[in-house]
């Protein structure tokens, strides 16, 4: 039965998740990280009476010798995530990171330091599967349209801007062309297209009332083609958390996106 921590368990996703794994019998969430709250009564927050049996913790060291995990899954924020990381790496967990805001940098400075203690590390910007199909049929749309922009939109708690999702979907565009005629348009508001990846732009909404969504528009001679994806609850994420959970015992290395464990 694999034991796992959850860091950041008080948060929205964090109680999600939790409320997950202690409702299935292959797993057992044996302790919670939380920098503030440590009080809080977690079976309140799931609605689970199986939830006072977690511990929660604040250093993430004292967690890992009291209660002996060997997955921790973060739902945390940007600042301070490769240090924790690492040091969870350090003291020999598997990773399921949710967290999105890592610079590219920081990204490969993990997948070095993963690999380097022959560890499991799965970076999922995003575990609903409705998005990652989303952005397998942009990336195969993007053959065909020669230019695409991406609008997504979060609640306006979110830590980051653009998002991972955005940002990955923007990697996968194949053939996409910069916008070429920048230098005849004059902007009487900076940054009004938005920021840049890949030849994509790409245009953040943080608004309350929003959970997460994202549309990625193809534009081509004469016509324009949509693929949209909305995320009304979190438990969507679930199934991908559980996919996550099920497989890492099957991997090994750096794993970056949900879709390298899709058949």
């Amino acid at each position: 039965m694999k034991r796992i921590l959850i860091r950041g368990i008080t948060g929205s996703m964090g109680v999600e998740t939790a409320s997950m794994i202690i409702s299935h019998s292959d797993y057992k969430l044996v302790a919670g990280l939380a920098e503030e709250n440590l009080n809080v009564d977690l079976s309140r927050l799931t609605g689970l009476s199986k939830a006072t049996d977690v511990s929660i913790f604040a250093d993430l060291k004292e967690a890992v010798l009291s209660t002996k995990p060997d997955i921790m899954i973060d739902f945390t924020v940007p600042d301070g995530l490769l240090p924790a990381l690492k040091q969870a790496l350090d003291l020999g967990l598997d990773l399921i990171i949710g967290t999105t805001g890592l610079q590219e940098d920081e990204i490969q400075e993990l997948k070095a330091y993963t690999e380097d203690k022959s560890a499991t590390t799965m970076l999922i910007p995003n575990f609903s599967l409705g998005a990652v199909l989303m952005m397998e049929f942009a990336s195969k749309a993007s053959k065909y349209f020669p230019r695409a922009e991406i609008i997504e939109g979060h609640h306006e708690n979110k830590a980051d801007a653009p998002s991972g999702t955005s940002i990955a979907t923007a990697e996968k565009l194949e053939k996409t062309e910069p916008f070429l005629k920048e230098e005849e348009i004059k902007y009487t508001i900076e940054g009004v297209r938005g920021g840049e990846k890949n030849n994509v732009r790409i245009h953040s909404l943080r608004l309350p009332g929003l959970m997460a969504r994202q549309e990625v528009i193809f534009g081509g001679q004469g016509q324009t083609f949509t693929l949209t994806h909305n995320t009304i609850s979190r438990s969507s994420y679930m199934p991908g958390v559980r996919l996550a959970l099920d497989r890492i015992e099957d991997k090994s290395g750096f794993i970056y996106g949900l879709d390298k464990l899709l058949d």
